[in-house]
């Protein structure tokens, strides 16, 4: 018998054992579990990435549209430099202007009225319209209240000779001559009266003749001024909204708003996203060179079309004939029917370049025509859109075809204003707010003069009804009349502006100050008057940037009275400061020398364009003192020494600069709603280098912010005509994910 034992035990240690099983199992498991954390791990750092790559995108998008906000709120800021500079010259013709016209009367005989003495200014105890037969106001410089008027008129012979009380078509009483029969004891007496008698009529009518080019040296200058310093800003406004259009847009130092965004996106990326970006991932998208929004008669003038106007200014016309001198009225245009003609124009304006500026306006394109500003076109939307991709390889993935990763996002500068609509609605279709037409003129009875208004209901739809009205190019029908005086709304729904007799009155209590004080024996004007060539600005804006009165004098005292230094160019500050008017259409920054004027002079080709620097009204940069001058320093102008008070009501100025922060300001990061705890108001300035739009460190804020938008949103409806405008697309939105 064979022993089987030992055999059966080996072949079952070998073939039947099972233990280690777990072991093998455990190891497939591990295989397909380790494939899943792979796969885990794998998803979660593409997410990662994904997510990341998002966020530096949105980061991208908010600092090109950031660009793009610092470029509307600069062209916000110009456009209201514009407003002003309208308003300085609506304020020159209505109140320097017709200073000699007070104490006029036009219910008497067309003589002096002696009731009105001329240190007494025309007060009115209400804000109330003059009747529309009322005449249309002139300038006349005829007056003593002028210094070179002063000068054709010595004081020994009639201190305050005044042509200017008197009517249109008026005509002064000829000098008698002596009537006295001849006799050898009155020979001498006649002789001597017959001379006095000569003399005094050549004196009188030599100074009528030289008053009439005074009168249209005045007007020519301040509409020379107003042409001069808006050409620089409509310059650098038509150079910054160019840019504004491009699709390769550079911010404010001429940098490239592409290179900005890789850059940002760059330094938010994270090492795998960054290790396969590249620039050329990057696509950078305008949203205004869609929809035909960069074109126009200029690039971008479909976005912001020109307020083209034609403000036209009144002289007095003052001839002589036959011994006597006539009254008259008379066009800017018509220099050459002054008394002893266009050589005594030479005088006031040996360049010419007065008589070319005020014979019309230049072609539509020349910086110079006149101008209430830009409007800007709601359908039109600003915004930038960044799209960028990435390939980033993950740990557990060393082969095969990487993931591409895709990000887009758009961002829109908001709540920022750049001036108000000729009209008060822009239909889609149109190329400018809608178009109004002015009233027409009425006949007016008086010889010489124009045509009084005849108010249409029409007129109700424009925001500014005040303004001369707006000159379309290429459009027949626009003619010169009364319409064309300028003039302005000093708050929203003003039917007045300068023609307020209280807003006129209580303008000139200032210039009181300014009639003459020397005895009237004195051979010498060195007295408080106004001066002519305080309105020369233009000669030297080209170095000063300023066209405000400079009546600085050469010392501090002239004779033996002491002048205070530059005075009158403080009231022109206040003249034009911010009113109710202006802080509900317009985005203001009270420093703006800090974050326009200061880089405009560090970098002066970023307009690429020459000229002078671009400040605002006061400031002065030749003078180092004004150079700081801004919109700040208009209001303290207006609430400080030296001003008549009550302007600041009649004229319906503000009195705080914080006033000036209507814009939107943020509560938090996802609340858009009205900032009322903010507007208006401000807890903490900014410091003096830190470039804030509004200086606010702690409250509202002026000018345009920056929110990210969804892409459909802007494919969406909008509601942005004005009131009774069906909502519609934007001209420019952005298409699909093929397009961008």
């Amino acid at each position: 018998m064979r022993s089987s034992g030992p055999k059966s035990t080996l072949s079952k240690s070998i073939f039947e054992n099972e233990l280690g099983q777990m072991s093998i199992f455990l190891a497939l498991v591990f295989q397909v579990l380790f494939v899943f954390f792979a796969m885990v791990i794998n998803i979660g750092l593409l997410v990662h990435d994904k997510i990341n790559l998002q966020n530096s995108v949105d980061f991208g998008a908010y600092y090109a549209a950031q660009k793009q906000a610092e470029i509307l709120n600069e062209i916000a800021h110009l456009n209201y430099q514009i407003r002003q500079d309208y308003k300085l010259l609506a304020w020159r013709y209505w109140v320097l202007g017709t200073l000699g016209r007070d104490g006029q009367n036009r219910q008497l005989p067309p003589v002096r009225n002696q009731a009105m003495p001329l240190d007494t200014p025309r007060v009115y105890s209400s804000d109330v319209g003059r009747p529309p037969e009322e005449e249309v106001p002139v300038a006349c410089l005829a007056t003593p209240q002028w210094w070179e008027f002063a000068l054709l008129t010595p004081p020994q012979r009639n201190p305050d000779e005044n042509y200017c009380w008197h009517p249109y078509s008026w005509s002064s009483p000829p000098i008698p001559r002596p009537v006295t029969p001849m006799t050898p004891a009155t020979i001498g007496a006649n002789i001597f009266a017959a001379i006095f008698a000569t003399r005094s009529t050549e004196n009188y009518i030599g100074s009528c003749e030289a008053a009439s080019p005074l009168s249209w040296a005045f007007v020519a200058a301040i509409m020379t001024d107003y042409k001069s310093s808006i050409a620089y800003k409509k310059r650098a406004i038509k150079k910054l909204r160019e840019n504004l259009v491009s699709a390769n847009p550079t911010d404010r130092d001429g940098r490239s708003i592409r290179d900005g965004v890789i850059a940002t996106i760059e330094k938010n990326l994270t090492e795998s996203n960054l290790a396969s970006f590249s620039e050329g991932n990057v696509k950078l998208l305008n949203g205004l060179t869609l929809g035909g929004c960069a074109q126009g008669n200029a690039p971008g003038a479909t976005t912001l079309p020109e307020i083209l106007t034609a403000p036209g200014l009144y002289f007095a016309l003052l001839t002589s004939r036959n011994g006597v001198c006539e009254f008259n009225i008379a066009f800017q245009t018509q220099y050459r029917a002054v008394s002893r003609g266009e050589a005594a124009i030479e005088k006031w304006d040996p360049t010419g370049i007065m008589r070319a500026l005020v014979t019309g306006e230049p072609q539509p394109d020349d910086p110079s025509h006149s101008s209430l500003g830009f409007e800007k076109n709601p359908w039109c939307m600003a915004y930038m859109g960044v799209k960028a991709t990435t390939s980033p390889r993950k740990p557990f993935a060393p082969f095969g075809k990487s993931v591409n990763l895709e990000a887009r996002a758009f961002a829109q500068p908001f709540g920022g204003r750049i001036g108000p609509w000729y009209s008060k609605t822009w239909n889609r279709e149109s190329l400018t707010s809608d178009a109004i037409a002015p009233p027409t003129p009425i006949a007016n009875p008086a010889p010489g003069a124009p045509a009084p208004l005849n108010p249409q209901p029409s007129q109700s739809g424009r925001t500014d009804p005040l303004t001369s009205p707006r000159l379309m190019p290429g459009v027949p029908g626009f003619q010169y009349s009364s319409l064309s005086i300028p003039n302005f709304s000093r708050f929203p729904g003003d039917t007045l502006g300068l023609r307020s007799r209280r807003t006129q009155a209580l303008a000139r209590n200032f210039f009181l100050r300014y009639n003459p004080r020397t005895p009237a024996s004195a051979t010498t004007f060195n007295d408080y008057r106004v001066r002519l060539n305080w309105f020369y600005g233009f000669d030297t804006m080209n170095i000063t940037g300023d066209s405000l009165a400079f009546d600085a004098p050469t010392t501090t005292t002239q004779g033996a009275l002491p002048v205070p230094l530059l005075e009158f160019r403080q009231n022109e500050m206040a003249a034009v400061a911010p009113d109710l008017f202006d802080v509900t259409y317009y985005s203001i920054e009270p420093e703006a020398n800090v974050n326009y004027t200061n880089r405009a002079l560090a970098n002066p080709t970023r307009y690429g364009i020459p000229g002078a620097p671009v400040g605002d009204l006061g400031s002065r940069q030749s003078v180092p003192e004004m150079r700081a001058n801004n919109v700040q320093s208009q209001i303290q102008s207006a609430n400080g020494i030296g001003v008549d008070q009550s302007i600041t009501d009649v004229y319906w100025l503000i009195r705080n600069w914080k006033h000036i922060l209507t814009g939107w300001a943020p509560h938090r990061a996802t609340d858009y709603s009205f900032p009322v705890d903010r507007f208006g108001q401000c807890d903490g300035d900014a410091l003096a280098t830190a470039m804030i739009p509004g200086k606010c460190a702690a409250g509202g804020r002026t000018g345009y912010s920056v929110r990210l938008i969804s892409r459909e949103h802007l494919q969406g409806t909008w509601s942005v005509g004005g009131v009774g405008i069906p909502a519609g697309t934007l001209l420019n939105p952005p298409g699909g994910d093929a397009d961008f």
